[in-house]
């Protein structure tokens, strides 16, 4: 129980932040269904007619919508299909931490010191990963169930826990798999491969419903059990096989895991590369990229930007491929003028291809920083801050380096993609501007650049909170885009989202009021975290 209650300790902040998301996602989806659906039954009948001939055509990316009249089935497809997403890379974050990153501050050490063996160090890890997502879906489902009351209606609380068991089993088999994968490979390529293997597994699910070729193999993919059951939809199902078969990947998975890291040695991978033995050394390295700040940094990462690059890219070039396949059905369908209306701002293919590239884009983007913000902030608890100030480093050289290392590779993350996109959009002879792409594509350097900021402040206050608190800002900002014009809030609140200051570049040219107010944030944002981490003991 000792080693439940201190993995439950070290993870109560994402425990704190996903639940917050998972609660408001849920909410504001379930409020925001009557004001854009109407309260009668023919107002709702002639909503969900439209918009499912929308989803239809999206199933690429999102599961099939089944009952969009009614407010459990658009919450089933709008909200739960998104916190599949978001508990994934809960997942990702929390498994490689307790793999991976407990292991660098000494953590693990410090636990198997205590007698402890490795096999109940890691059963305690996954009890209480279990016991937090649960948790976390359990608040996704009590925001549902408020936001149908504040709609003047009722709605069972069985299908809502259900939905909450569903959504925990596919965090769980997530998080054993990215457990077995971090014990496989050194520190360094572990998370990259297990987000890598994460991602390839979601879409080989969406992609399979689109391509036929992909169907006879989707069922490697987690989500596929997840998307079986439609709990919350009226008439929708809980397959309770499917769901057993998510638990029985994390069993498993889990299982492997713990065999692997009984075999293996602490810091170590279970496969490692043979490398010459030589006498140990504990000179300092005399090569002069380690004296080039920036530099250092760009080297030091280089495998990760380059897989974020070519991961980019390559998803990039794979929305351009859907984009001709999604709305050439959609120009056949009448009626539809008023909801292309929302992101139609001049040619069809081009605003497609920014709402939807771009978009995405975003998000990755968005999820980049906050991997650079992580690993800012273990920085701080593992030791190596203090390391870098003992050189000496004035503090605030240290966090005018990071934001120079964030920049510069997100500019490459975005030249690299932007390229690809560009390549490929003539390759399907779709007519694209290639200022406004380029635009586009450099405008996520800023934007990038808002997260980060605001996570460079968080990690001066507070390091071990960063990422889930962060993780909540980043989602809000994301439904502040989706829902701000549906709730009419104020134009400075919706100005608040980077995704709106960011705007649809590739159609309409760079919002230039938007340019400004991000890096405004973005210059506050730091100057306010260099003034912070001063005032501020390392690893406090």
């Amino acid at each position: 129980m000792t080693a439940i209650r201190l993995a439950l300790r070290l993870g109560r902040w994402g425990l704190v932040g996903f639940s917050g998301v998972a609660f408001i996602a849920t909410f504001i989806n379930a409020a925001g269904f009557y004001a854009i659906a109407g309260h009668t039954q023919a107002e709702r009948e002639a909503f969900a007619r439209s918009f499912a001939q929308i989803a239809s055509q999206l199933t690429v990316l999102l599961p099939p919508a089944t009952r969009l009249d009614t407010v459990g089935g658009y919450v089933q497809y709008r909200a739960y299909g998104s916190l599949a997403i978001v508990f994934a890379i809960w997942a990702l974050t929390s498994a490689g931490g307790a793999a991976r990153g407990d292991e660098e501050r000494g953590i693990v050490e410090m636990v198997l010191a205590t007698g402890l063996s490795r096999a109940r160090a890691t059963a305690a890890r996954i009890v209480a990963f279990a016991f937090a997502c649960f948790v976390a879906a359990l608040a996704a489902s009590l925001g549902f169930i408020l936001g149908v009351i504040s709609g003047n209606e009722t709605f069972s609380i069985a299908p809502s826990i259900e939905a909450a068991v569903l959504l925990a089993a596919l965090a769980m088999s997530c998080y054993s798999l990215v457990l077995l994968i971090s014990q496989l490979l050194a520190p360094r390529f572990a998370m990259g491969l297990a987000g890598a293997v994460l991602l390839g597994l979601f879409l080989l699910n969406s992609l399979s419903r689109t391509f036929d070729s992909l169907a006879t193999l989707r069922w490697l993919s987690p989500f596929r059990y997840y998307e079986l059951s439609q709990p919350v939809s009226p008439g929708g199902t809980f397959d309770v096989q499917a769901t057993l078969v998510l638990i029985g990947i994390a069993v498993v998975a889990g299982a492997t895991a713990t065999l692997a890291f009984t075999l293996r040695d602490l810091g170590a991978a279970l496969f490692a590369l043979r490398t010459a033995a030589g006498p140990p050394t504990y000179e300092g390295s005399s090569a002069l990229i380690w004296r080039i700040p920036v530099i250092r940094g760009l080297y030091d990462r280089r495998v990760g930007l380059t897989l974020w690059a070519v991961g980019v890219s390559a998803i990039g070039i794979l929305f351009v491929i859907l984009t001709k396949a999604i709305v050439q059905p959609l120009l056949a369908i009448p009626g539809l003028a008023q909801y292309f209306a929302v992101f139609v701002h001049g040619a069809i293919y081009p605003s497609f291809l920014s709402y939807i590239w771009f978009g995405f884009a975003q998000l990755l983007l968005a999820g980049f920083a906050i991997t650079q913000v992580a690993r800012w902030s273990a920085e701080d608890t593992d030791g190596r801050l203090e390391l870098i100030l003992g050189n000496p480093v004035s503090r605030t050289q240290v966090l005018i380096e990071r934001a120079t290392v964030l920049a510069v590779g997100a500019l490459i993350i975005a030249v690299v993609s932007g390229i690809a996109v560009g390549i490929e959009t003539r390759n399907q002879a779709i007519d694209i501007d290639g200022l406004r792409l380029a635009e586009a594509s450099l405008l996520l350097v800023p934007f990038s650049l808002v997260f980060a900021a605001v996570g460079a402040l968080l990690a001066a206050r507070l390091p071990r909170a960063t990422v889930g608190i962060l993780g909540v800002v980043t989602f809000g900002s994301y439904l502040m885009l989706q829902f701000g014009p549906i709730f009419k809030l104020p134009e400075w609140v919706q100005d608040l989202s980077a995704f709106k200051l960011y705007g649809q570049p590739l159609t309409n040219g760079v919002d230039w009021s938007g340019l400004v107010i991000m890096l405004a944030i973005v210059t506050a944002a730091f100057v306010a975290s260099a003034v912070a981490m001063k005032r501020r003991d390392v690893g406090a």
